[in-house]
């Protein structure tokens, strides 16, 4: 029986505490050799693209992919849509479909949350957000998890949209949110520094950021995108990656940095190293730090296992001819 689950389904089923629980534990797995991820892959269409992730999560029983793509016509039905294909490990049945936009904007949170609890000082609690779009509400909540939070700053090009987030998130999490007129106002002084853009040009520059701080950097998923300058990514002194092999290949920002004599792929590990203890988080209390996100399979995989498992507990659901 093949089980499919919405948006709503998920977004009912997936708090984000338990997500970054779930989320820790994969990479924890995957340190020992439990769970494995593939490079993603890309097909260049020609009105569009299409990207699919592939990967084992054994401590959850499962295995498959997410896969996602968008049609740039004007009248395209559905800009971007974005399915988890599940499969059991035990017998390889196609246990559920899942809808994964909430999914996926749920465990970009998550990981950031889990890179966070790591890699900032223990006392961090201040933030600046560049970035007010919907993906950006996950990473207030799940900073909001994993530290103690005082002051949130938000910054994004249009006025209304950034006072807009900073109200809805004092009203959602009861934290103090200002909305600021500048990237440089948002980040300096800050203990947490989140960029979440759709930019393709730095929103973030090197010499705004103070000793000690750590960086999410979540928003240039792609090779030709980068939010931190050269100079924030040389100034790094640790910078922790998903997955090395896919960092190399699609990381732009990392990957341009390196081209300009700005980044040494020496100085990067992999955040299964960091979780597990093999590599410090934190090299002193004024080290920079960067997690530079482009999301792995089983981040995906291991999420819908938990959201699979809930809603065939509580009924939730609808059953497919398959």
């Amino acid at each position: 029986m093949t089980i499919y689950l919405s948006n709503e389904d998920v977004r009912n089923l997936l708090p984000m505490n338990e997500c970054i629980e779930l989320t820790e534990k994969v990479f924890r797995d995957e340190a020992i050799g439990q769970a494995i991820n593939l490079p993603r892959t890309h097909l260049p269409l020609p009105k569009g693209m299409h990207r699919t992730v592939f990967g084992i999560a054994h401590g959850f029983g499962v295995y498959g992919m997410k896969t996602y793509g968008s049609d740039r016509r004007p009248n395209a039905p559905s800009r971007t849509r974005y399915l988890v294909m599940l499969y059991n490990l035990e017998d390889g049945g196609l246990e559920a479909i899942v809808e994964a936009r909430d999914l996926g904007q749920i465990r970009t949170g998550a990981a950031a949350g889990v890179a966070t609890k790591f890699m900032a000082r223990e006392n961090a609690s201040t933030i600046g957000i560049i970035g007010s779009g919907w993906e950006a509400r996950s990473q207030i909540a799940a900073m909001n998890e994993v530290r103690d939070i005082s002051h949130v700053k938000a910054y994004s090009r249009t006025a209304e949209k950034r006072e807009s987030f900073a109200a809805e998130m004092r009203e959602v999490h009861g934290l103090d949110v200002d909305a600021v007129d500048t990237a440089e106002e948002c980040v300096r002084d800050v203990d947490i520094l989140i960029t979440i853009t759709g930019s393709d040009e730095p929103v973030l520059e090197g010499s705004w950021i103070a000793p000690g701080t750590h960086i999410n950097g979540i928003g240039a998923t792609g090779l030709n995108r980068r939010e931190l300058d050269v100079d924030a990514v040389s100034r790094a002194d640790l910078v922790v990656v998903e997955n090395m092999e896919q960092a190399r290949a699609d990381c732009g920002e990392l990957i341009y940095a390196e081209e300009q004599g700005g980044f040494d792929w020496a100085k990067a590990v992999e955040l299964s190293a960091v979780i597990t203890g093999e590599a410090s988080g934190r090299p002193s209390n004024n080290a920079i730090t960067l997690f530079d996100a482009l999301g792995v399979g089983t981040e995906d995989l291991a999420a819908a296992a938990v959201v699979l498992k809930k809603a065939k507990e509580q009924g939730i659901g609808a059953e497919l001819p398959m």
